[in-house]
């Protein structure tokens, strides 16, 4: 299949550089942990993008703080704002002594909850709002921090029943309904995930706040459907009950880009930039449309220098100028624009990333290298570790990048996008025994992770291992459409003695990836275990004659000679 390769990729995670040029990549799936494009969420299948922290899940600091506006109570204000500080040990202190002065009152044990889950003790958090609920059996705040215990504790049943409890209470809290919604996307029932934010609508209809959040939402959601149409829909109604709001237009030109109403998305955003002189993100995702466009490098820039010039430690517009300036091959502008964020930021990784971005750029392959390295060295991740081992493999030195991701692994030893990385390079090191430990690390904990089960599958398939049937077929359960998981699959139906079904799931894969010559290559050997040796190498002159490199194209050119000798 075609993809990105994985240095690309991870350069746009670690830089925002989205337009970078895509490659051909290596047999196997790549594993991206820092969150997939919209495409590559379809191309898998999976859901990435909607999880309980990404569907706007309810503001606990806010609903506590409005319960303290409603009791006029200094006490409790001045602690919830410690907490809100992260001065637990001052909170802790503050929140005893209330308890101690008043053993009855609810608010109390909520906010000792409140502070056990920033203390990651949720045992204890538990207890207390517990005990708020033997005070008061109708207190909204400790229903609401219990369910959310249960969602992270995986007890989704439990969990709703308490959020049940708080509509029974109160059917317009919007916290419950996002609570349910963050179920239902773990629970992948998305359409009862549209149902409960849909019936959020309805209840804050007229709070403008509320509308957007709810509306947001379920922008995202019919995005990942692919009915971005309808999040439209819900915006310009929105808009149209609300003209000229900011809140609004920002929701508006949201649901237009995602519609691919890209004119009408600029237009939009130009508005919102006339409203609101202070505006730094709609500059900067109007700046991110411009991108790229004919003649409007200029106003693209420009856009980016307002931005920097309302907020100067605004990483993000400098990161993004630093990127396009790279671009557009304005590589000493680039460089200077680096040199200063890292003088700006000394604590962050952001100029020696910047400045191996423009060295990758210029292909100064060893002064990228030590400029990423500076990086991790300030900012220790996995996006900046990654980039650092593609350059590494690249350079051939794949001793050092194997040393290099096993030291990071001991730090994390749970830290799975480290153990498929480690898999592909041993992979690509020849050793494959080392390659299938990694990848049965990560099944043991995430035992439905497509991404490993294809893998795996793959690597069994080379070495004619009977198990790798089981594993492509459940990886095609799980992601039926994503052509590199149908391609697997049906590769090891064709290698296990079932050359009719392989043909059919490699002419889907094909359907799906037309361009990908590696699925074509393997469409071919199924002709040819379908005894179609015609149209085996009708595929195959197709293939070997293309400009686009695969990792198979030896393979295919020496299938093609043999099968036309014969």
């Amino acid at each position: 299949m075609n993809n990105k390769s994985s240095l690309d990729i991870r350069l746009m995670a670690a830089l925002a550089i989205s337009f970078l040029t895509a490659s051909p990549l290596a047999r196997s799936v790549t594993y991206e942990p820092s969150g997939l494009g919209q495409s590559d969420r379809a191309e898998i299948g999976q859901s990435d993008s909607l999880s309980i922290e990404n569907v706007s899940p309810p503001s606990f600091l806010d609903s506590y703080q409005k319960s303290a506006a409603d009791q006029k109570k200094s006490d409790y204000l001045e602690t919830l704002n410690l907490l809100k500080d992260k001065k637990l040990k001052e909170a802790k202190v503050k929140i005893d002594k209330l308890l101690k002065d008043n053993p009855k009152a609810p608010e109390y044990y909520n906010l000792r909850a409140l502070l056990e889950v920033l203390e990651k003790k949720p045992e204890a958090a538990r207890h207390s709002y517990e005990k708020a609920l033997s005070i008061d059996p109708s207190n909204v705040l400790s229903l609401l921090g219990l369910a959310q215990l249960k969602i992270e504790a995986g007890e989704l049943d439990q969990a709703k029943e308490y959020v049940n409890k708080v509509l029974n209470i109160n059917s317009k809290n919007i916290n419950a309904y996002q609570l349910l919604a963050g179920i239902a996307v773990k629970q992948k029932q998305y359409a009862e995930y549209e149902t409960v934010l849909l019936t959020a609508l309805d209840k804050v209809k007229g709070n403008i706040a509320l509308e957007k959040a709810v509306i947001s939402d379920l922008i995202k959601l019919y995005g990942f459907q692919k009915r971005p149409e309808k999040g439209l829909s819900l915006s310009e109604d929105l808009a149209k009950r609300h003209p000229n709001n900011s809140q609004v237009l920002s929701v508006l030109a949201v649901a237009q880009i995602m519609a691919d109403k890209k004119d009408l998305a600029e237009n939009t955003l130009r508005q919102l930039i006339g409203q609101e002189k202070q505006d730094v993100a709609s500059r900067l995702l109007l700046a991110k449309l411009l991108m790229g466009q004919p003649g409007k490098d200029n106003e693209t820039l420009g856009l980016l220098d307002e931005a920097m010039a309302i907020d100067p430690k605004n990483t993000q517009a400098i990161t993004l100028k630093a990127v396009y300036l790279t671009k557009l091959q304005r590589y000493p502008e680039a460089l200077d624009l680096a040199n200063k964020a890292s003088q700006q930021f000394p604590a962050l990784s952001l100029g020696n990333a910047l400045k191996g971005g423009v060295y990758l750029a210029e292909k100064k392959l060893d002064q990228a290298l030590e400029s990423f390295q500076q990086a991790y060295k300030t900012q220790p991740n996995d996006k900046l570790l990654f980039v650092i081992v593609d350059l590494m493999k690249a350079q051939k030195q794949q001793t050092e990048a194997i040393a290099l991701l096993e030291k990071a692994l001991k730090k994390a030893p749970g830290n799975n996008a480290i153990h498929f990385n480690l898999a592909e390079t041993y992979l690509q090191s020849n050793d494959p025994a080392k390659a299938e430990k990694h990848y049965q690390a990560i099944l043991a904990t995430q035992p439905e992770n497509v991404l490993a089960l294809n893998n795996l599958a793959w690597l069994y398939a080379q070495q004619n291992n009977p198990k790798a049937l089981e594993l492509a077929k459940k990886a095609f359960d799980l992601a039926p459409e994503s052509a590199a998981i149908v391609d697997t699959y049906g590769y090891v139906l064709v290698k296990q003695g079932k050359p009719a079904e392989g043909l059919a799931m490699l002419k889907k894969a094909a359907g799906l990836a037309p361009k990908a010559n590696d699925i074509q290559f393997h469409l071919a050997e199924a002709y040819v275990a379908n005894d179609n040796k015609r149209k085996a190498i009708e595929i195959l002159e197709t293939i070997t004659k293309a400009e686009q490199d695969f990792p198979e194209k030896k393979a295919a050119a020496d299938l093609l000679a043999k099968l036309k000798a014969n």
